[in-house]
């Protein structure tokens, strides 16, 4: 289980969080959602131990995060696997040397038992023979799908999604979509997803906690998203330019 609690960030006089908290259940998928800037991505940072917060606990099976030194930190970030928004691949290395980065850093298997591995993963998310490419060789969709090969190459118990269908076209969304199910059954791996895409979000969620102003305003099933009576959650779910939440915008209607 990974409990947040009271967590607050701020850069300079930028507060991002303000007193977040949040509890993800063994085995569930969780969805982030908010608007730009509302603090997903830095929260998600938080969690995994790449930014540490300013004040506020960050638990995950029972250890906190926020009050060990950095060896411990890294055995905790053993558990966790990360797809960045970009994929963020090494253009420099081959898809076999990508995937098997992690692999190596965070584990004791031989070379031939990496490969074996690496084939495994890029399996499991639709790719195959693409070991000797170059990340420059791939379209938008593949290096998504090589980025959630390399998550979850090492065997993490949880797994972090930041906004893993940016980018991408309805189609290639929801094959993404579909992995990120299928690995949390095949593999039983918790999730947090951070997302705009609620078409996504929808499919995906077994609940669903929406940031606005640093906090958390709402916290349930995608059922009760869609039957909500919160005008912030309602705005922005619907996609709606009136309400509550303000849009800065250089024209008027």
């Amino acid at each position: 289980m990974i409990q947040v609690k009271n967590l607050y960030k701020s850069f300079g006089q930028k507060k991002v969080l303000c007193g977040v908290d949040l509890e993800v259940k063994d085995g569930e998928t969780l969805v982030i959602i908010g608007g730009s800037g509302a603090g997903k991505s830095i929260l998600l940072k938080n969690i995994v131990g790449l930014m540490k917060p300013d004040k506020g606990n960050i638990l995950i099976d029972d250890v906190d995060i926020t009050k060990v030194d950095k060896s411990h930190i890294y055995e905790i970030q053993r558990k966790i696997g990360f797809l960045f928004q970009e994929a963020a691949l090494f253009d420099s290395l081959t898809i076999e040397e990508n995937i098997a980065f992690g692999i190596k850093n965070l584990t004791n298997l031989t070379k031939e038992e990496t490969k074996t591995r690496v084939s495994q993963c890029l399996n499991m998310v639709g790719l195959s023979d693409i070991e000797h490419l170059k990340p420059s060789a791939l379209s938008g969709g593949m290096k998504k799908r090589v980025g959630l090969a390399r998550a979850i190459a090492y065997k993490p118990k949880y797994v972090c999604y930041d906004e893993p269908t940016t980018g991408l076209d309805p189609i290639m969304s929801d094959v993404i979509g579909s992995l990120i199910t299928y690995l949390k059954k095949e593999l039983a791996i918790t999730s947090i997803v951070v997302t705009h895409d609620m078409q996504s979000a929808y499919k995906i969620a077994d609940r669903i906690v929406m940031l606005y102003e640093g906090k958390v305003i709402f916290d349930g099933t995608a059922n009760e998203v869609k039957q909500t009576k919160n005008t912030y959650v309602k705005q922005f779910v619907e996609g709606l330019r009136e309400g509550p939440i303000p849009v800065e915008t250089t024209f008027t209607m």
